[in-house]
């Protein structure tokens, strides 16, 4: 850990991690652990770290683990890059204070990292306007509603000047071993990355949620070519029937394979997907629930009311914690 007494060592970089309540754990294990096996590595404790949070009191990660914060944004020693890893809660609006510290420290050089759902404290702060970023895959349409002038991708993780953002979980590791090896070598990188025993480092690219087959764990083309056709048009959602005649097959028979491989119909599991899309925005945007219910195929805010509580055990607004 780092002391504000420490002098920094030849070739030291500093790494402030901002959290919030109900952080992932898995990515801010992804960066300690990649900073903490680099030192062992070149024998040098040059990676060094501070956990910040708003107010320098402690945060929960989303699985009950408390962290140990040791400051808050404003008396926060200097850094030369600086990570935001939040979760789905964490994604709503951001007080001021934070977003000016943010904005200052991009004006002075020092790197903005967003990990997880962490890109959008970077977009609310403006530093994501007209560049791309990568952010949790449950996100994607969340973000894309909020911040329409910023370019969300499907990617791992995006580097644009001197902000980064990462879709978060393992990919986390990614991204540490992408800017590891920039600090250092490529070599130095796959080394870190063998100790770690991940045995194949992702180009920024690769994409950040696998494919439905990886998924599912189905092979059949059918079920997998069906579920695409679900997950493009959830806004405007197509008829089962529309679905069968694309793929050149017939209503029974997609009933059939549905039944057998997930115990229900077509027209649920696509509901499940909808549904699971609405919960994404009702937990990380503010646009009103009726807005939420047409996002996500529904005609009124009554219907969706409905079938959120059915599925959920609860209405929509308290998701929100209203």
């Amino acid at each position: 850990m780092l002391d504000q007494s420490d002098k920094p060592a030849p070739g030291a970089v500093r790494f402030g991690i901002y959290l919030t309540d109900a952080f992932p754990l898995l990515p801010l294990s992804m960066v300690i652990e990649s900073l903490r096996i680099a030192n062992i590595i070149e024998r040098m404790d040059n990676f060094s770290y501070v956990l910040i949070s708003a107010d320098g009191n402690p945060v929960v990660s989303s699985c009950g683990f408390p962290s140990p914060i040791e400051f808050g944004f404003r008396d926060c020693p200097e850094v030369d890059v600086v990570v935001v890893c939040t979760g789905q809660s964490g994604a709503r609006t951001t007080e001021s204070g934070v977003l000016n510290w943010l904005r200052k420290l991009s004006r002075s050089g020092v790197t903005i990292g967003g990990i997880s759902s962490g890109a959008f404290i970077l977009a609310e702060a403006g530093l994501l306007d007209g560049r791309k970023c990568a952010v949790h895959w449950e996100s994607n349409q969340s973000l894309n509603e909020r911040f329409c002038n910023v370019d969300v991708t499907g990617d791992i993780f995006c580097i644009a000047g001197n902000v980064i953002t990462c879709a978060g979980g393992v990919s986390t590791l990614d991204l540490m071993l992408h800017q590891i090896s920039k600090l250092r070598t490529k070599l130095f990188a796959r080394l870190v990355a063998d100790a770690m025993v991940y045995p194949s480092i992702r180009g920024s690219n690769a994409p950040a949620r696998v494919n439905v087959q990886a998924r599912t764990g189905i092979k059949n083309q059918l079920i997998l070519s069906s579920i695409e056709l679900m997950e493009k048009n959830i806004e405007n959602p197509i008829h089962i029937s529309e679905i069968g005649a694309r793929l050149g097959t017939s209503t029974r028979q997609l009933e059939r394979l549905y039944s057998r491989y997930f115990q229900m119909p077509p027209s649920r599991y696509y509901m499940f997907l909808r549904l699971r899309e609405a919960r994404s925005l009702l937990a990380q945007t503010d646009i009103p629930v009726i807005e939420v219910a047409l996002c996500t195929g529904f005609k009124n805010a009554s219907h969706f009311s409905r079938c959120y509580r059915q599925a959920y055990k609860k209405p929509p607004g308290e998701q929100r914690g209203l």
